[in-house]
């Protein structure tokens, strides 16, 4: 067998990493920032826990790389998104759709959106980093979409970041709601048929009442 390339090694290394900082966020969103060891994360990824420190030093550095990964990835989803053409006033529907729907399909998700930002003192002094940087700048594109929606005539006039604030906060009310009643659901045993029913009509009801603002 012919020795692995270093584009082959490098793939490797980010497919482990990548299975790593999954594993954490399923032990963090169960256990939290402090009950959280090392142990745990490298058990759920199926990994020895040596494997795990030779990728990350401590669980600090390794819940930095995650919060940055998680925080990366939901800006550059929503930058993606609203790159595409079309009316802004569909692109939010299918934006709060396709949101809500990643939660029902991977609960842990909003889970850990809740719990870090409880959690980052631990990972961060003041001076270090600001959190309301990150969320100025995730606002700051659902607020060029909207501009965007009012040139367009899509969107009624308003002020963009007052309704780019209530159009997040509607999504993430709704998000917390279809997990708990995902949850709710799970607990009572009830029938598949009927837990699709009941989640795509609450979906659908989080859909529109987020675009509720948005209607000329």
């Amino acid at each position: 067998m012919s020795p692995r390339t270093r584009e082959q090694n490098e793939e490797i290394r980010n497919q482990r990493k990548q299975e790593i900082l999954q594993a954490a966020i399923r032990v963090y969103v169960d256990q939290g920032y402090a009950a959280s060891d090392m142990g745990q994360i490298a058990d759920q990824a199926g990994l020895a826990h040596g494997l795990v420190y030779y990728y990350f030093k401590n669980k600090k550095a390794l819940f930095r790389e995650l919060y940055h990964f998680m925080m990366e990835q939901s800006k550059s989803h929503t930058e993606t998104h609203f790159r595409q053409e079309g009316s802004v006033f569909d692109l939010f529907r299918s934006y709060a759709r396709s949101i809500c729907e990643r939660v029902l399909d991977n609960p842990a998700i909003s889970r850990f959106y809740i719990r870090i930002g409880l959690d980052l003192h631990h990972l961060y002094a003041p001076e270090q980093y600001s959190p309301f940087e990150w969320v100025k700048q995730f606002m700051q594109q659902i607020t060029q979409a909207i501009e965007k929606g009012i040139a367009q005539g899509t969107i009624p006039q308003g002020d963009p970041h007052l309704m780019a604030m209530q159009f997040w906060g509607s999504v993430s009310q709704g998000m917390n709601y279809l997990d708990q009643l995902q949850q709710e659901l799970a607990a009572q045993q009830t029938e598949e048929a009927e837990v699709r029913r009941q989640l795509n009509k609450a979906l659908d009801q989080v859909v529109e009442s987020s675009l509720s603002l948005f209607r000329i």
